[in-house]
């Protein structure tokens, strides 16, 4: 199976704003929004943008590098688009520090991955316009649910940890704290994984640098279709994952894809969901298909 898309390329603007959530180039009176957003702009979101500017502050930036869009803060897209942008940026502009609204600095795991990665950050209010000099434009890596496997891999080879023995554990993460998408039978699934040998976690508890641990020694990986999926990242090059998928939904294949650009082994079962909103519903796991998939990944 193959998929084929185009990207925008990151590009240097000098002397522009920050308008909000979007880069303006004065000097030829225009928007970058094609690297800003996912949705399409028109004049009247624009205007609105020049309006609501007109009594804020202004600050002034030597150098930065922009690397979100209106889905940034979603930890699937900070981690699998917002890193393979920064990573693309530094390169370009090694000394620059990150941009982000401060809203982010709230984000755990947005603060964590930058403290990590040991990048120098520049966090923004809603009540300030920016006037940055140099500004590196980075853009989004592919089209959604898609990835650019170089960088996708560049977030493994720069955050992940290497094991100091060969990864043993095979980890269920649980979904029961979550505020949606959880599984009716979350006791009797949790049990019979726990007779399995499954470690059960609960992604909620853990700091980005526990997760990250946790994956290096992890040789299996299970979770319903979810965030905590994306720790995948994070998982040797040997380790398999299993993702317990709705039945019906042959649209949301970010984790495949995902899994595909880190040449991990990827395995599922389907499962019943209260509805076709496979990001909305909760589920029923079918336990019997567990069981043929985990025997399965047993014997590939």
């Amino acid at each position: 199976m193959e998929v084929t898309f185009q990207r925008l390329n990151p590009v240097s603007l000098k002397n522009v704003w920050i308008l909000e959530d979007t880069v303006f180039d004065p000097a030829n009176l225009s928007f970058h929004s094609s690297r800003t957003h996912n949705a399409k702009l028109g004049p009247i979101q624009f205007a609105k943008r020049m309006v609501y500017c007109l009594p804020k502050t202004w600050r002034k930036i030597s150098k930065a590098i922009w690397v979100t869009d209106e889905w940034s803060a979603n930890y699937f897209h900070w981690m699998t688009d917002c890193l393979p942008r920064i990573w693309e940026g530094i390169e370009m502009a090694p000394n620059s520090p990150i941009l982000l609204p401060q809203s982010f600095e709230n984000l755990r795991y947005v603060t964590d991955s930058l403290n990590l990665a040991g990048l120098e950050v520049i966090f923004f209010a809603k009540n300030e316009n920016l006037k940055i000099a140099e500004l590196t434009l980075t853009a989004r890596t592919s089209s959604f649910p898609n990835f650019l496997e170089p960088l996708a891999k560049k977030t493994r080879e720069r955050l992940s940890i290497n094991p100091t023995q060969t990864p043993w554990k095979k980890v269920y993460i649980s979904r029961k704290l979550a505020p949606k998408r959880k599984a009716h039978n979350e006791e009797q699934v949790e049990s019979y994984l726990k007779e399995k040998g499954f470690e059960i976690v609960y992604a909620e508890k853990l700091s980005l640098l526990e997760q990250i641990k946790l994956m290096s020694e992890t040789s299996l990986l299970v979770c319903l279709h979810g965030a905590a999926l994306t720790n995948m990242l994070f998982l040797p090059k040997t380790a398999k994952v299993l993702e317990l998928r709705n039945v019906g939904d042959a649209i949301t294949q970010c984790y495949f894809n995902l899994a595909s650009a880190l040449d991990l082994p990827y395995f599922y079962t389907l499962n019943s969901g209260d509805s076709k909103d496979t990001i909305m519903t909760d589920f029923t796991i079918d336990p019997e298909a567990l069981s043929h998939a985990l025997i399965e990944i047993e014997t590939a």
